[in-house]
């Protein structure tokens, strides 16, 4: 009865889908064009100096095994991520998260077999409050109902008293510096002393400058047991 008095449509097109976001609108948004860095995942455009490797990974500190982004941040998709994140646009996440299941296939490293336990980035309590949710949250629960795995958290994220604007607005050495500093461990966590799987991959909704990622991955590698972290963002700003 609901359905019938206010029917499902994409947040595209705007025609009655069974989910906010149509096949065709899902198909036609635009992907991170190929080739690809083999570690961050970025496009190379074959631009590197050295194959499957692009020139910012050159040399560089491997925090995480690997990452991979779904989609190209440019037009629909900045907009879905922005209504997502911002405009309470909690009935998205399915639909998002069809396409990073979609990823996931398309990933050797996910389909080696053996269980990956999908650790969402913590946002800080006061943006959670504000927005009533995790967005990168609801993408890993989505998530783990299309693969299988299971969603563990034990990151937590500070606001720190410098950190007065978002992220998304500092330069890269900022949110490197800042990154370094606002995630950490969570104490729920480790009272429970609680096991992981020895495959963590970090989900996150957009790939900016590694900086979030490799933050949280550095956490991770030293936990007991983890073997393996990887990262799978839906977005990746280009």
């Amino acid at each position: 009865m609901l359905r019938w008095i206010y029917p499902v449509t994409c947040s595209v097109c705007g025609e009655a889908a069974p989910q906010s976001l149509c096949e065709s609108c899902m198909d036609a948004l635009p992907r991170v064009p190929r080739p690809l860095c083999l570690y961050c995942g970025a496009a190379t455009y074959g631009t590197a100096s050295e194959p499957d490797c692009c020139d910012a990974c050159k040399g560089g500190g491997r925090e995480f095994s690997w990452a991979r982004s779904a989609l190209a941040l440019e037009g629909e998709t900045r907009r879905l991520v922005h209504d997502l994140k911002y405009h309470h646009a909690s009935y998205l996440a399915a639909p998002l998260a069809r396409i990073l299941h979609r990823l996931w296939e398309d990933t050797p490293q996910l389909n080696r077999g053996g269980e990956w336990g999908l650790v969402p980035v913590p946002v800080d309590a006061h943006r959670r409050h504000e927005r009533g949710y995790n967005q990168a949250e609801l993408l890993a629960r989505e998530l783990a109902l299309l693969c299988g795995s299971r969603v563990v958290q034990p990151l937590t994220r500070m606001q720190s008293e410098e950190e007065k604007r978002s992220m998304t607005r500092m330069s890269a050495r900022a949110r490197r510096q800042q990154a370094n500093k606002v995630y950490a461990l969570s104490n729920t966590w480790e009272e429970k002393n609680a096991s992981l799987p020895s495959r963590l991959v970090i989900v996150d909704d957009v790939y900016t400058t590694g900086a979030t990622s490799r933050a949280c991955a550095r956490i991770l590698k030293t936990l007991p047991g983890v073997q393996e972290v990887g990262v799978l963002t839906l977005a990746r700003a280009m």
